[in-house]
């Protein structure tokens, strides 16, 4: 696996465990990944790690202590 940061499509794929890219335009639809840089056909791994990070709550456990995150708070709120 590459280090880049950026990624194309299959490489954003296989970044996420060899998931096909039907599977990740339905992951995208759902809000679970983000998609590709603005402007660009290229994913970005990093913000790929924090939306994942949040949908799975890691991003909520600071020395097992739980941060309430706006975004959370507000999709929290908003859930359907």
């Amino acid at each position: 696996m590459s280090t880049a940061r950026l990624h194309d499509k299959a490489g954003i794929c296989a970044y996420l465990g060899d998931i096909s890219p039907a599977t990740y335009d339905k992951w995208q639809a759902r809000g679970l990944v983000p998609g590709p840089v603005r402007g660009t056909n290229r994913y970005d791994v990093r913000a790929h790690d924090a939306a994942l990070d949040r949908a799975s709550g890691l991003n909520k456990m600071a020395m097992g202590q739980p941060r309430l995150d706006p975004l959370d708070v507000f999709l929290d709120g908003h859930a359907h």
